[in-house]
């Protein structure tokens, strides 16, 4: 009888372990040392979870798209003289990203680069004009699409994940190139705004940013962006962490606020304090966190959709005090 008994609790023990090992291997589940980079993994996979997740990371960028095609060939505006090189160069993971140079007058006093970043949807067309003023004032422009933006390749967006790294491999080429000159300032709107103050804490050769609009996180966005304004907390974790999964990356490492405190040149934060989009408040939390110097303009009649239009004198003279690091007074 003490045999039988003996034996019953070996399998019960063994069906126990085998048991905890199928549970360990269930979607969503989660290892004692969890996945791979900290990516947190969605806790459930819902078809749902999954919908809201590809909404997030495939957005809508054919408005770009559009409109630079309309444009013609970067190899037409070079015979045009609109921009003086168009380049494409190919990141780790084969995605291929576009570039415009346009070069500094010179008639005007050479006053570095500036990189133009775009907002979300949009196309690096829509900065030829504001890189047509900053030409003139002695300033080489890099214009280039995110990736899935206009004609750079690739599906998913990253909300700086991984751009910020694209813009610092495009740098790199253009530097050993010799097709640009210190110092090197990045400009953005909206997402454009996050991911230049992401690409200036992965890489010290940028002297100054300026950031228009820029939300603090993707978390703080993403319900507008997936259109469920009344998501709980936990549900929208599942969805950043399986966006993460479709995109591969991690979306912890899209924190704008995060990374300003990594910031040591002076940073210029610009916000529509009617911003229902991305409220100035992120610009306020942007600024308490950063780790250099940092001023913040608030403009009290403007919202979130053209930040950039009407603005280019200001924004060429604010870019220009960047780079002369020259102290100011923002005004409205």
């Amino acid at each position: 009888m003490r045999k039988w008994i003996l034996r019953i609790l070996a399998v019960l023990v063994v069906l126990a372990i085998v048991a905890a090992l199928v549970l360990m291997k269930l979607p969503g589940r989660r290892s004692a040392t969890g996945p791979s980079k900290g990516v947190r993994r969605a806790r459930r996979v819902s078809p749902a979870v999954s919908r809201r997740a590809k909404m997030l990371v495939e957005q809508n960028t054919n408005y770009g798209k559009v409109n630079q095609a309309m444009l013609g060939s970067s190899a037409v505006l070079v015979r045009q003289g609109k921009i003086a090189h168009g380049r494409r160069y190919t990141m780790p993971d084969k995605i291929e990203i576009d570039v415009w140079i346009l070069k500094a007058s010179p008639k005007a006093l050479p006053q570095g680069t500036v990189l133009a970043i775009h907002a979300l949807g949009d196309a690096k067309i829509a900065y030829l004009m504001l890189a047509k003023l900053l030409a003139e004032k002695g300033f080489n422009v890099v214009l280039a699409d995110l990736r899935a933006h206009g004609r750079s390749t690739g599906r998913y967006v990253t909300y700086g994940a991984l751009e910020k790294h694209d813009q610092r491999r495009v740098i790199d080429a253009l530097y050993e190139e010799k097709l640009i000159s210190e110092p090197l300032l990045a400009f953005g709107v909206s997402l454009g705004g996050s991911v230049a103050i992401q690409y200036a804490a992965v890489d010290p050769r940028v002297k100054g940013v300026m950031a228009m609009a820029p939300p603090k996180d993707l978390k703080s966005v993403a319900r507008k962006l997936i259109d469920a304004p009344n998501m709980s907390d936990e549900d929208l974790d599942d969805v950043l962490a399986r966006a993460g999964e479709i995109g591969k990356f991690d979306p912890a490492a899209a924190s704008t606020l995060e990374a300003i405190a990594k910031v040591r040149c002076p940073v210029l934060l610009v916000h529509g304090k009617l911003d229902k989009i991305v409220p100035y408040t992120d610009s306020e939390e942007l600024k308490k966190a950063a780790g250099g110097p940092v001023e913040l303009e608030l403009i009290p009649l403007a919202g979130h959709i053209g930040m950039l239009f009407g603005r280019e004198a200001k924004i060429v003279a604010d870019l220009e005090r960047l780079a002369a690091k020259r102290p100011g007074t923002p005004s409205g």
